[in-house]
């Protein structure tokens, strides 16, 4: 995305860059913590990963951890190669994702589930990592592919600081009963859009604006505002051609300053006199203005 920006640079050619993303997903105690599971697996094995709206961070209230990681497991242990994930695109990707893993591993993280991918096959099984830190490769970069990092967190500020504790802000999810809550949650995360209680609808909602923040991208298309991001917008304005001389044109007089000065003393000043003060220099100002303009 930097080099076509700076490729675009030099012929003031605008882009909209919609780049890629590390996306969070909080689930909150009271949560339905099936649906949020189900929701988790999918959204995080779809497409292999391959998605720029993938959860790609779990962050699970400490209180619900186990019981959401047994129905998260239930739901990843019943997907089957072929039906409901397939391979890595482009065989480079495989690397990287062997790499992060190795990494998260050797700082003490452990997989709950992939055990049987031998790091070079297109054909990567759905991955559940437990114990990755939040300063990894495996929480701070880009997998884009099937691997989810699963991490306990203590309060609602401690979910938010993880959650925008990295470089990208392309797309989250905030899970929970509290619909006030989530609402907070969401707005505080630095990201260009958020799911509540479901998870990569606003990539596929073609009346919402979409785009990223920070190393995300910049930018929105879809939706009405997404409109203007393709177009050139002129404003035109319209007066009605009367013989009036505006009061702030030419000349310059300190009488017409005076006046000036006295109108905005009545409009910012105190009492009700102000606006009978601030309606008689209008008018005075307004007279001078269209005879010394003639």
């Amino acid at each position: 995305g930097k080099k076509l920006m700076a490729q675009a640079a030099p012929h003031l050619i605008p882009v909209e860059l919609e780049l890629g993303g590390k996306d969070p997903m909080i689930v909150f105690a009271d949560a339905h913590l099936g649906r949020a599971a189900a929701g988790a697996a999918w959204g995080a094995f779809t497409n292999s990963g391959q998605s720029c709206t993938s959860v790609e961070r779990l962050y699970v209230e400490r209180s619900a951890y186990e019981p959401f990681k047994r129905e998260l497991m239930r739901q990843v242990e019943r997907l089957r190669h072929g039906r409901d994930y397939g391979h890595m695109t482009v065989p480079f990707q495989a690397g990287i994702i062997h790499k992060q893993l190795e990494a998260a591993r050797a700082q003490g993280a452990t997989l709950l589930s992939g055990q049987s991918w031998d790091g070079k096959s297109a054909e990567i099984p759905p991955t559940v990592v437990e114990g990755a830190r939040q300063d990894s490769a495996l929480v701070q970069e880009e997998t884009f592919g099937p691997v989810l990092p699963i991490i306990p967190f203590d309060t609602e500020a401690e979910a938010i600081a993880w959650s925008n504790d990295s470089a990208y802000g392309l797309s989250a999810s905030v899970w929970s009963r509290d619909l006030a809550r989530a609402t907070r949650v969401a707005r505080a995360i630095q990201t260009g859009n958020v799911s509540i209680n479901n998870v990569m609808l606003t990539e596929g909602n073609h009346a919402l604006p979409f785009g990223g923040t920070k190393q995300s991208g910049f930018g929105r298309y879809k939706g009405e505002f997404g409109l203007y991001s393709f177009a050139n917008l002129k404003s035109i304005l319209i007066d009605a051609n009367s013989a009036k001389i505006e009061a702030n044109w030419y000349p310059y007089t300190q009488e017409k300053l005076g006046l000036f000065s006295r109108m905005m003393d009545g409009l910012f000043g105190r009492g009700l006199l102000r606006l009978i003060r601030f309606a008689i220099s209008g008018v005075k100002l307004e007279s001078l203005s269209n005879r010394l303009g003639r």
